[in-house]
């Protein structure tokens, strides 16, 4: 359902972000996609972190169904960052000897691109051409979503695609084979964004781009991760949020298994546990998502979903189903006792996983990232 395309100085795997400066590098390596079923068809959510200097960004996002007018917006920060508290791993901590077991007992419950060297360069905007049909790609919709300009594009083959997005100063490189993968299947939308940053230096810690949200027709809620195949990130993080009227599961493309519990070691890293996890899972004859998390949220049901897998398993596209059923879990990982203080951890401590962003990617000239 989605794949995006970043034109700032850099590109990655899912996002790929690329900057004007020839020597700039934006990096990332993971991404954040909220899937939300709704009466009209499918919305879903990006959002995107990035490292390294960047004055302009394009996104070529790959969406199973139609988009039309008005179905491109800026979503909402909060919502991410909501999900992420309410769905997180969390602690819990066990001590040898005692009683319980010698547990606590108070434990509560897409590819790198390069970019064309158009003559007038890459100003965050479209040109003033571009809304009209050009060489077998009709715009069947253009206007702005917050700081973002948009273009949904309806290509009649992949080099119609690739020279469309040629004429804007983007160069797929190796991912146009799997654009045009898409576009020989049929039944996508492929929706070009550009941002102008207010500054174009990034701060020591990252910035985060505003998250965009986009509306089709789509009763089928698939993640685009073939995007991934062809970028430079060598591992991709993924987290996909998956709301509902139940629990939801993968059921082409991936797999998915439910995890509630996992033993940090002794040295109670519960990061690097849960990472390994992850990588074991994406290891396996059918690429694995594990879900940390399933649950109320607001009036709805998400399931949470995450992957830690390397670019070449990206073969498929994931696509999640309702099971029908309101299954409730959420991941617990156990880590020893303090052993500064002869106590237990506190139990109820959060998880706290990196952002869910991009992959890494180095850049040339002015160029797109596809995801």
């Amino acid at each position: 359902m989605l794949s995006i395309l970043l034109l700032t100085g850099t590109a990655f795997p899912c996002a790929a972000l690329l900057t004007n400066d020839e020597g700039a590098i934006a990096t990332s390596d993971a991404q954040e996609v909220i899937l939300e079923d709704r009466e009209e068809g499918v919305r879903t959510h990006y959002r995107v972190r990035y490292d390294g200097d960047a004055d302009s960004f394009g996104w070529l996002i790959v969406v199973h169904g139609a988009v039309g007018e008005g179905d491109v917006g800026e979503s909402n920060e909060d919502r991410f960052d909501e999900l992420r508290d309410w769905t997180q791993p969390r602690k819990t901590s066990y001590s040898f000897g005692g009683g319980n077991g010698g547990h606590s007992t108070d434990a509560s419950g897409c590819s790198c691109l390069g970019a064309s060297d158009k003559a007038n360069g890459f100003g965050g905007e479209f040109s003033a051409g571009d809304t009209a049909s050009l060489g077998g790609v009709e715009v069947t919709a253009a206007g702005f979503a917050g700081p973002y300009a948009y273009r949904v594009l309806d290509p009649s083959d992949g080099e119609a695609l690739t020279d469309w997005l040629s004429t804007e100063g983007f160069v797929l490189g190796e991912t146009a084979g799997t654009v045009a993968e898409y576009v020989v299947e049929g039944g996508y939308s492929f929706v070009a964004v550009t941002l102008t940053p207010d500054e174009a230096e990034t701060p020591s810690e990252g910035r985060t781009l505003p998250p965009l949200y986009i509306d089709s027709d789509s009763d089928t809620l698939q993640f685009p991760a073939r995007m991934s195949l062809t970028g430079m990130a060598e591992e991709q993080r993924t987290t996909v949020w998956v709301l509902g009227d139940s629990t939801a599961e993968i059921s082409s493309g991936w797999s998915s298994e439910v995890l509630e519990y996992l033993y940090s070691g002794s040295d109670g890293d519960a990061e690097a546990a849960f990472d390994a996890a992850l990588i074991e899972a994406a290891a396996r004859d059918i690429p694995t998502y594990l879900s940390a998390y399933s649950g109320v949220y607001e009036d709805q049901w998400v399931t949470r979903f995450d992957t830690l897998a390397p670019r070449a398993v990206h073969t498929a596209d994931p696509v999640f189903t309702f099971s029908g059923s309101d299954d409730s879990w959420q991941l617990e990982i156990e880590v020893p006792a303090s052993e500064d203080s002869g106590e237990s951890a506190p139990s109820t401590a959060w998880l706290l996983l990196p952002f869910v962003g991009l992959g890494w990617v180095r850049r040339r000239s002015r160029g797109l990232v596809v995801s």
